[in-house]
């Protein structure tokens, strides 16, 4: 088994490399990849050896990066990466803290707003304590512990922090939406840096985006000839989406990848489709054995 988009506490995740590691080599994955957003931090701790020697598995350096397309946030996973080359680029400069307190304390403010007006529950106390703590993923945290909040909750389709994400927070019709494109780059900017760095462009979870029609979307972005694959198995995506995924790679000549996207314990780290499909390492087999460190 393998998985190759987990976080850590360098960008949006709830373990620190360490953590990662002991879970890794607890559940047996053989290849791993650390994809925090905007950042690589976590490799500097994987230099340390004691640290390294947590995991017996191999290691793909890995990052995630956000970019803009048709007026809407993506992700681009970047895997084989020369650290010090993406080390000077400004979009990782820039995520060494991935967010502020002060930032992601006026979107709170913002939601708890909105919540306000909605006749959501939320804790008087609730605030952002440290960097990295995003605010979207602070207030549904909170928001779903009430019991008050259930019937709301249920009729807006909010069960957890990836459905408040894609379907509320990056949703221009919801009244949670905070548009996030502002300042972000383009998605040439972002295979070219990867490229750039040596290492290979893979699209992110194709299915979560709520795309009005996920082919077309990627027939388009594929015409750019600019990717290098796609991440077939994620932990949203259905049995069906991962198959559809597939096929669309191998009729276009395109390399795949699979991870779970791993956050929190409950994000299935080495399973995609919610826990029900183990990620085997033929899925990569074909591309990845050069980038293993």
């Amino acid at each position: 088994m393998i998985d190759l988009h987990i976080h850590t506490t360098n960008s949006d995740g709830e373990f620190c490399v360490t953590d990662i590691l002991e879970k890794a080599e607890s559940k047996g994955l053989n290849i791993i990849s650390i994809t925090d957003h905007n950042n690589i931090n976590a490799y500097d701790e994987i230099n340390d050896i004691s640290v390294r020697k947590l995991y017996s598995g191999k290691i793909v350096i890995g990052v995630e990066l956000e970019f803009v397309y048709k007026g809407r946030l993506f992700d681009m996973l970047g895997y084989g990466i020369d650290l010090e080359v993406m080390k000077k680029s400004e979009i990782i400069k820039e995520g060494y803290v991935h967010s502020t307190v002060e930032g992601q304390s006026e979107i709170l403010d913002k939601l708890k707003h909105v919540c306000d007006e909605l006749g959501l529950k939320y804790s008087l106390d609730l605030k952002i304590v440290k960097p990295n703590h995003m605010a979207n993923d602070v207030l549904v945290d909170d928001i779903l512990k009430y019991s008050d909040n259930k019937e709301i909750l249920s009729s807006m389709n909010i069960v957890d922090r990836s459905s408040f994400y894609r379907k509320h927070f990056c949703e221009p019709s919801s009244p949670f939406y905070v548009d996030q494109t502002v300042g972000k780059k383009d998605i040439f900017y972002v295979t070219s840096l990867i490229h750039d760095a040596g290492g290979l462009c893979f699209l992110a979870h194709p299915f979560v985006y709520n795309l009005p029609n996920i082919k077309e979307t990627l027939d388009e972005i594929v015409s750019l000839d600019i990717i290098d694959g796609i991440e077939c198995a994620h932990r949203k995506h259905t049995e069906e989406q991962i198959d559809f995924l597939i096929d669309y790679c191998n009729k276009h000549n395109l390399k795949k990848s699979g991870g779970s996207d791993f956050h929190i314990d409950s994000h299935y780290l080495g399973y995609a489709n919610k826990g029900n499909y183990a990620i085997d390492g033929d899925l990569v087999k074909d591309w990845v054995k050069v980038y293993l460190v």
